[in-house]
């Protein structure tokens, strides 16, 4: 699919191959594309094969050169015995494999990443890949910018850091489109990339969120969240929660973080809250009453639970809110 880009050609040879073809280059490029190269050259590796890379464009100076950004863009075709290993590197990487078969090493853990399979990983941390077997087809592509690192971290909550070629059938689309957003020349070309690596990662994120989401017991919790947003003015415990869904306590707590991203005495908290914030601004009712209207019979626990997640009392909030 890169045919229709400009890309720059370089092959490898033997394992002891080092990078003059691409070091040759480095006296007559940019700052940012000396960087880019930093990635590789300071990284340990033993290249075999060919790699095709994007070259760098000049970038405007704009709000967004340095928001969600390319770093580098390669393709390659690594022969056996190639492997890569790097840590303490300001970048964030996905590697997609268009062929054969590679190995991620993260985190303690060894990961097998088959054709149409990707990894995301932090090359802050200690991280390497290598060929398994007789060849491996990857595209790497180096990020970095402001939001990443929080995108990544709750990539980072999932189990493993590889998505499988059934979870990313939209990936092509976006890798395409980020590939446009750089390579076309215009005023909002820094503006359109942050966008598309931004919608990238996002789409990688709810990937692996859907795959959790599509066990059997998903339409259980949807249920009980249906039964808690009719229910939570009563005065709802764990155990009634927990029969009501059919689940132990500690699983219910875990499958149901994992769906809303809260645990259910902190959902239920919420419903109450928003539920008082409605009636603060609507009715003339005391404090104490909305608080029994909105689940909470205890006045002054009703307050503190308030003030705990808005930073200022009912009162103050009626009065910052209402109409006038």
């Amino acid at each position: 699919m890169y045919e229709e880009y400009p890309m720059i050609h370089y092959e490898f040879g033997q394992p002891e191959s080092d990078f003059s073809l691409i070091s040759d280059h480095t006296g007559t490029v940019s700052e940012t594309e000396k960087n880019a190269w930093s990635l590789v050259v300071n990284a340990e590796y033993n290249l075999r094969g060919y790699v095709d890379v994007l070259p760098f464009f000049p970038q405007p100076d704009d709000v967004f050169h340095r928001q969600m950004h390319l770093q580098s863009f390669s393709h390659m075709h690594s022969l056996k015995d190639y492997y890569t290993s790097r840590h303490d590197t300001d970048s964030w990487l996905l590697v997609w494999t268009n062929g054969g078969r590679g190995v991620l090493e993260y985190g303690g853990s060894s990961y097998m990443s088959d054709e149409g399979d990707l990894f995301w990983i932090d090359c802050h941390e200690m991280n390497s890949y290598r060929t398994e077997g007789e060849f491996w087809e990857h595209t790497d592509i180096h990020i970095n910018g402001t939001g990443i690192g929080l995108l990544y971290r709750t990539f980072a909550q999932k189990e493993s850091p590889v998505l499988r070629r059934a979870q990313i059938p939209f990936f092509k689309a976006d890798l395409k489109a980020l590939l446009d957003a750089c390579v076309t020349m215009d005023a909002n070309r820094t503006l359109r990339t942050c966008h598309s690596i931004e919608t990238m990662l996002v789409h990688l994120i709810l990937a692996e969120s859907e795959k959790e989401n599509s066990a059997s017991n998903t339409p259980r919790l949807q249920a009980l969240i249906q039964f808690m947003h009719g229910h939570f003015r009563e005065p709802l415990t764990m155990d009634q929660l927990s029969q009501q869904a059919g689940f132990s306590k500690y699983h219910l707590s875990r499958e149901f973080k994992k769906l809303t991203g809260m645990p259910p005495n902190e959902y239920l908290i919420s419903l109450r809250i928003e539920q008082a914030k409605r009636l603060l601004i609507n009715t003339d009712f005391p404090v104490y009453k909305i608080g029994i209207l909105s689940g909470i019979e205890n006045e002054a626990y009703f307050s503190r639970l308030f003030h705990q997640r808005l930073q200022m009392t009912p009162a103050e909030y009626r009065k910052r809110n209402r109409p006038a």
